[in-house]
Order: structure tokens, then C-alpha cells, then sequence
């Protein structure tokens, strides 16, 4: 249950991302935002992935928890891991 209302935040939070950054436009394309944007995904998915593969509630917990601990350092350095994906991929 916790996973699936964390998937509904992160949709929401995905939503306002991708559309907050559409509504200023600029001139070159919108790869390092939307990858970033990707990457709140990936993160949540392999944190889903790896609790279901522990054999114990703990131990999904503590994944849990790290994951979210991830997010959230990545929600307050989204400005550098979008300069980053922007200086790779554009």
C-alpha cells in the first residue's frame, strides 16, 4: 500500500515537473529535464524491485527508506543531474 501511494506522489510530482518545465520556452530540446524527470522513475522501480526481493518486512523497510532518502537527495540536486544529462546528451 505505501508503495503504491509513493507511485502516486511520484506521478504527481513527475506531472508538475514535466509541465513546469514546458511552460518556459526555450530554444534547444528538453533532454536533460525530461531525463531527469525519467530518472525519479527509475529510482522508484528498482527500490519496488529490490523490497519485493527480501525475504524479510525489515529488510524491505530499510530499502524503503533508502530509496526515499535517494529521492530525496535527488529532489535537491535535481538542478545538477539536469545540467548533467543537458551536457551529455545535448
Amino acid at each position: 500500500m505505501t508503495n503504491l501511494m509513493l507511485f502516486v506522489l511520484f506521478l504527481a510530482w513527475g506531472f508538475f515537473l514535466y509541465f513546469g518545465t514546458h511552460f518556459v520556452e526555450q530554444e534547444d530540446p528538453y533532454v536533460g529535464e525530461n531525463l531527469s524527470i525519467l530518472l525519479v522513475y527509475v529510482i522508484w522501480g528498482i527500490g519496488y524491485y529490490l523490497q519485493l526481493k527480501q525475504p524479510t518486512m525489515k529488510r524491505a523497510l530499510v530499502v524503503m527508506v533508502l530509496f526515499l532518502g535517494m529521492q530525496v537527495v535527488f529532489f535537491f540536486n535535481l538542478y545538477y543531474v539536469t545540467t548533467f544529462f543537458e551536457w551529455i546528451f545535448e
